[in-house]
């Protein structure tokens, strides 16, 4: 396929996708998005170990002649002791994207708003740099600055803020990443007015300042891994950023987070030195709720792990059931077929069947929904005789036959002893979430999410504590 057949296409799409992260970004918000990949700072060339820098101040200009290829002026840092050198002028004949909207702020200080446009660097991917240019009310100067945003398309600012206290502004844009999937992080991009450029301010602490899902580092594991969910928005004039103070699991592949509804952030507020670099303040408690934060007391704390209701009506053999499955329409019964056999009928499935391999079989009428991501038919099959039987039958895709899905990772599926001789247990909730708890030593139960990982494969991923007056009641689960 040659490059004139997908470019429309291609910018088609950027286009919606920025249009739809610019409704996103809202100043008023403390909200996070869901949905990760690793940071990848601007900063990290070898030329920029801004972690020792005394001073780190990225001049935003063009630092060889040119569109393509030549490398960018945030990627030089100069020393303590040197003079900004203003960079050769690029990208003067360049045209802002139809989606960007000129940002109108105070850079200089007096009082007067200037008019700050965003020209993209023509790019078949749309990828290119990003020209920031101004005329100073106050001189009749021209400032500019070059950065790298990871898109030309619909480049708007955020609020202004004044991170330094001196009276003028700061202008804040941010970085994207369409490629990242739901909850990628981005980042803010601080641009302060000094010697004529538009110089970026440098976080001391860039991966706390992201936004979005960030990886915990080491916490990688083959079925999941463990994120701080991250936000920044700018609260009156000052640039606010919020972390949660738990990390929580995700599935690999980011389709799957185990983020309570609510649950304890640490907020910091940004301040810019003389230095050029942002830094955070001493965190606050907040709670984050749907849609907003609220200030922690003395018994703020995350949500518990949603186990504590149990699935607990089962049919036999000789009995069939129209399964709560989230009005997918399926039914399902117990035959005996020379031996013990499961019958769905349903959107594709029709009279298929599937040998069970427990003992005295029992379905339950509630369906693990939650566990397989798809709309096809789901079974939870446990044991009239055997507390530790369990086993999952899902519709396949492609034929609507049934497959069992085999228990993987670091959890086992049923009831028993781990190898260290710690208690364990599994259960459906109400909701079709199965569930298993591995009993610690203090007397609490760390709770695990069973989420399907494979076609015929489910893994745990880690919930949260909890503490029970009576394991086998999953209602009497508490706060430890």
């Amino acid at each position: 396929m040659t490059t004139h057949d997908t470019v429309p296409g291609m910018e088609e799409r950027l286009r919606a996708a920025l249009a739809a992260r610019a409704e996103l970004v809202r100043p008023e918000d403390l909200e996070p998005l869901t949905p990760v990949v690793e940071l990848r700072p601007r900063w990290q060339s070898p030329w920029v170990l801004l972690a020792t820098a005394a001073a780190v101040l990225l001049i935003l200009g063009a630092v060889f002649q040119g569109v393509t290829g030549g490398p960018r002026s945030d990627e030089i840092a100069p020393k303590p002791d040197e003079q900004l050198q203003l960079p050769p002028d690029v990208g003067r004949d360049w045209k802002a994207d139809d989606l960007s909207s000129p940002a109108r702020l105070d850079l200089d200080g007096d009082d007067t708003l200037e008019r700050v446009e965003f020209l993209a660097e023509p790019t078949d991917e749309h990828d290119g740099r990003t020209r920031v240019q101004t005329t100073l009310s106050s001189t009749g100067e021209e400032a500019f600055g070059l950065v790298e945003l990871g898109t030309t398309i619909g480049i708007n600012a955020l609020d202004p803020i004044d991170a330094d206290s001196d009276g003028d502004q700061e202008l804040v844009l941010y970085t994207t990443d369409l490629d990242g999937g739901p909850g990628a992080p981005f980042e803010p991009v601080v641009l302060d007015l000094r010697d004529g450029l538009l110089v970026r301010a440098v976080p001391e602490d860039p991966q706390l300042l992201a936004s979005g899902d960030v990886v915990v580092p080491g916490s990688e594991t083959e079925y999941y891994d463990r994120v701080h969910v991250q936000w920044f928005g700018v609260d009156g004039a000052t640039l606010v950023s919020t972390r949660s103070v738990n990390a929580f699991a995700r599935a690999a592949g980011g389709m799957t987070m185990l983020r309570p509804e609510t649950y304890v952030v640490d907020t910091f507020e940004w301040t810019l030195d003389d230095r050029g670099v942002l830094r955070p303040g001493e965190p606050s408690c907040r709670v984050q709720v749907p849609e907003a934060t609220t200030p922690c007391d003395a018994a703020s704390t995350d949500d518990l792990p949603y186990v504590t209701t149990g699935s607990t009506d089962t049919i036999g053999v000789g009995e069939q059931v129209a399964l709560e499955d989230g009005g997918l329409g399926y039914r399902a019964r117990i035959e005996d077929q020379g031996g013990p056999t499961l019958v769905v009928d349903g959107p594709g499935a029709d009279g298929s069947v599937y040998a069970l391999n427990v003992p005295e079989p029992r379905v339950h009428v509630v369906s693990p929904g939650y566990l397989v991501g798809n709309d096809g038919a789901s079974v939870l099959v446990t044991s009239g005789s055997d507390p530790g039987a369990m086993e999952v039958v899902v519709q396949t895709a492609d034929q609507g036959g049934l497959v069992r899905l085999r228990p993987v990772g670091e959890i086992a599926l049923g009831s028993g002893s781990t190898a260290d001789g710690r208690a364990y247990r599994s259960w459906l909730t109400g909701a079709g979430v199965l569930v298993s708890a591995v009993a610690g030593d203090d007397g609490s139960w760390e709770t695990w999410q069973w989420v399907r990982v494979g076609d015929t494969e489910m893994a745990a991923l880690p919930w949260g504590t909890i503490c029970f007056d009576d394991i086998e009641d999953p209602a009497s689960g508490r706060a430890c």
